[in-house]
């Protein structure tokens, strides 16, 4: 079983990497009963070519760290939404296995990118976890299939507050907008809720 971790490299620096270490720490402790303490910025070094610019660097790991590669950051832009209900599937740990999710997409190649929906509530997307705007506050669902590290650091912040959303509650915000390490929570950048496809 391989794990997966995606960090965001601005200009040669890695951005938020304390919250990415206590993922992936957390991870190995629960699933391979791992006691050790791994920090991700004393493993790997950062190639010059990553010193101006976006990267996304990529850590495969297990019990120990298994590969790390660095790629230029090109930006998805999304501007359709479809609901997708997953039945029983668990994403609770960010396998490297990523099968399922890119069969959601090639499933509804239609639209740009699906908000999957379990038991009626709504969890995240394939690449984010989601915040809705109801106009005043950001808000996230408390059913993440995955806690993201931008997610947690929103919380944190208290940038955004958690709240259970079923899909009948769609109506009750304006916007939502996709948050991962890569994308900024953004009062200008949401897409309005109006145009999900359900």
């Amino acid at each position: 079983m391989q794990l997966l971790e995606t960090i965001q490299i601005k200009n040669g620096t890695l951005q938020h990497i304390e919250y990415h270490n206590n993922r992936l720490n957390a991870s190995r402790a629960d699933l391979f009963d791992c006691q050790d303490i791994l920090k991700l910025e004393n493993i790997m070094k950062i190639p010059s070519e990553c010193s101006e610019g976006i990267f996304r660097c990529r850590v495969i790991y297990s019990k120990e760290i298994e590969e790390i590669t660095f790629v230029p950051y090109v930006y998805k832009e999304i501007r359709t939404l479809k609901l997708v209900d997953i039945g029983d599937w668990d994403y609770s740990y960010k396998y490297a296995d990523r099968s399922f999710l890119t069969k959601l997409l090639t499933e509804n190649q239609k639209v740009d990118e699906v908000i999957m929906t379990k038991n009626g509530f709504i969890t995240d997307c394939t690449i984010a976890n989601l915040a809705f705007y109801d106009g005043k506050n950001w808000v996230t669902p408390s059913t993440p299939l995955l806690k993201g590290t931008k997610r947690q650091q929103l919380l944190d912040r208290q940038e955004i507050t958690e709240k259970e959303i079923k899909i009948k509650d769609l109506e009750n915000y304006q916007g939502v907008c996709l948050i991962n390490t890569f994308r900024e929570l953004s009062s200008t950048g949401f897409q309005p809720v109006s145009t999900i496809i359900q």
